[in-house]
């Protein structure tokens, strides 16, 4: 280290201009945001530190070689992460933080694949382009002011106050973790990805959640047969829906079932958040918006414990070895009798190998794939009935031809659900439909997709969602009052996170766990949301606490 500290090379001084330039151009796009005196010191903390410690750990090495490759490894890194940064700030108006770690380890091969296909643009680009145009004024600058102005004395200097910088920010993290809540590695593109407090966090989550599920006591007030199906859509967007008078007939079936007097829809229903992996925390956890999630079980162990068989069939999730609560391979076992172990084409193939069984008590899960990103790739030729034609408006005709998509995939989910609930028809049955979050489709902006409902001039496209019940004819029969609570619930304006204590109480379950007031059919007691709701939008969720990043949300 004193070797270094007191070299004569202005090569390291060179390295130490360049390296910090570059760290201040990737990690400056945090400030995006969260934009403060505290971010920009933050941020510029971290970027000296990062550039102390690269430009000392390439002083190490002997070989001119390995050197060179360090070095080489330390630029392309820098670059990735800034691309990548600016590439989600410019496409969803976020950047990478632990919700997108978390997001993509939890992400199959087939959805990255869409994913790139899909959002892949000429701004990629660009962006390349100017992150090399960036490494060659970082390069010009730092060759420039580490061979005729810096001096050694000055490289002393940014040494030492880097170790300073990193003393006190070990300071400011312990400060900011353990009393606000805020974690300043968050501020430095790397240090998002190798911080590790997330996976600690997760695994300790997991396994108190393991204890807690197999603790659950539960039992069904009254004897007879029930079969409970819950299917989980995808990116459903209620403003393409014909049951909220779309006006493409893109659920026919479902329509046609509520004419029926048998399917029961929901007007104002809102998810908790508008990505997947977030949202399957509230809506199968018996907890509030993340406050104690491990510390209370996930709805399946519940009905498990009151004597049902338990079913997952998921089309973007499967078990294994991860601690996410949808494809942990030990809680799996624990909740499921059964599932599937490999992904599907449609989700019409998924649904064909669903295992029908003789037990008096079982519940199904289905997570389908939805309407999620591809739209085209979501269902089969024969369903393409919609065409670019259909549409007016202002739109362009590749809008209109994703637009067409679009609700050719919502036509054939309607024929998806539809083949479920006929599998039960002839059973004391109940399915409730919902969808994870909603989907922009152009209409507040050129933007397809969801995931940026904090920065999206409205956000209602991404947090409304549908819900639905289908009652069988025998559940009907045999339960008069809970056709007469639904009905009268309808208008309620329901949050998606109360739905585990709507499916408990549809199942006529006793448990501790049960909240009465979260169930949508309780008499009087269930409060949802109002009309106008202000949220908080934050990493957990949206939620009605007290805090500064209010906004307003209406479904008007």
């Amino acid at each position: 280290m004193g070797n270094w500290m007191s070299m004569g090379n202005w090569s390291y001084k060179f390295l130490l201009l360049f390296f910090f330039i570059l760290n201040l151009v990737c990690n400056g796009v945090w400030l995006s945001q969260q934009f403060s005196i505290l971010s920009v010191a933050l941020v510029i903390m971290l970027s000296a530190i990062s550039a102390v410690v690269e430009t000392y750990v390439a002083s190490l090495f002997k070989s001119p070689f390995v050197k060179r490759v360090f070095i080489s490894f330390v630029v392309v890194i820098h670059n990735i992460f800034g691309i990548v940064d600016y590439y989600l700030l410019y496409q969803f108006g976020k950047v990478v933080d632990m919700s997108i770690i978390d997001t993509v380890l939890v992400t199959n091969t087939r959805e990255a694949e869409e994913f790139v296909s899909a959002y892949f643009s000429p701004m990629v680009v660009v962006l390349l382009f100017c992150i090399l145009l960036v490494n060659v004024v970082a390069y010009v600058v730092a060759r420039l002011l580490g061979k005729h102005v810096m001096s050694v004395a000055v490289v002393r200097q940014c040494a030492l106050l880097g170790v300073a910088f990193l003393v006190v920010n070990v300071a400011l993290i312990l400060f900011f973790k353990t009393s606000v809540h805020i974690s300043t590695p968050m501020h430095h593109s790397i240090a998002r990805v190798l911080w590790e407090y997330g996976r600690v966090t997760h695994e300790s989550h997991i396994g108190n959640l393991l204890h807690v599920c197999q603790e659950v006591k539960a039992v069904r007030k009254h004897e007879g047969s029930l079969k409970m199906i819950v299917i989980i859509g995808e990116s459903h967007s209620w403003y393409h829906t014909s049951l909220y008078d779309y006006d493409k007939q893109t659920y026919p079936l479902m329509k046609d079932r509520e004419s029926n007097g048998e399917l029961f829809v929901f007007k104002n229903a809102v998810t908790t958040n508008d990505v997947t992996a977030l949202v399957m925390g509230s809506v199968f956890s018996l907890d509030s918006m993340g406050i104690g999630f491990n510390e209370c079980p996930v709805f399946p162990a519940v009905f498990k414990a009151a004597g049902f068989r338990t079913a997952l069939y998921d089309n973007e999730y499967l078990a294994d070895e991860s601690l996410y609560l949808m494809t942990n391979s030990g809680l799996s076992n624990i909740l499921y009798d059964q599932r599937n172990t490999h992904y599907y084409d449609y989700d019409g193939d998924l649904i064909k190998d669903i295992n029908l069984t003789n037990d008096s008590l079982a519940l199904y899960i289905l997570h389908l794939t939805g309407q999620h990103v591809k739209y085209s790739k979501r269902y089969p030729p024969s369903f393409a009935k919609f065409k670019a034609s259909d549409y007016g408006g202002p739109y362009s005709d590749r809008q209109k031809n994703d637009i067409a998509a679009y609700d050719n995939a919502c036509l054939y989910n309607d024929y998806i659900i539809d083949q479920v609930i006929k599998m039960f028809e002839d059973d004391n049955a109940v399915c409730v439909y919902f969808s994870d979050h909603g989907e922009e489709v152009y209409e507040v902006r050129d933007y397809i997709g969801h995931g940026t409902a904090k920065y999206t001039p409205d956000m209602r496209y991404q947090l409304r969602v549908p819900l639905w019940v289908w009652l069988s004819e025998k559940y009907r029969n045999q339960y008069p009052q809970v056709v007469d609570k639904l009905r009268k619930a309808l208008d309620l304006h329901v949050k998606s996170d109360d739905i585990p204590f709507f499916l408990i109480d549809l199942a006529d379950i006793d448990t501790e766990w049960m909240k009465p007031d979260r169930s949508f059919i309780t008499d009087g007691s269930y409060h949802g949301w109002n009309s106008y709701r202000e949220m908080i939008i934050s990493d957990d969720g949206f939620n009605t606490n007290e805090g500064a990043s209010l906004r307003q949300f209406s479904t008007e």
